[in-house]
């Protein structure tokens, strides 16, 4: 897995993403982005006294330009 988007199913059937990781380029091995995934979903269940899926899908793009000239 290199994408995880976590969140829960609404009562509409629906996946309400709280978050979304990226390893693509392999920043972490995939033993670390495996654990991160896990403790992150049971900290968002525990936050959220909600039950947690962790999906295995890329919801976000890799990367975004910042604009500096703000």
């Amino acid at each position: 897995m290199t994408n995880a988007s976590i969140g829960f199913t609404r009562d509409d059937g629906d996946f309400a993403v709280l978050a979304t990781l990226n390893n693509n380029d392999g920043h972490l091995s995939d033993e670390l982005f495996g654990q991160l995934v896990r403790e992150l979903t049971q900290t968002l269940a525990l936050y959220t006294e909600q039950p947690m899926t962790a999906l295995n899908r890329q919801d976000t793009p890799d990367y975004i330009q910042l604009d500096t000239n703000i």
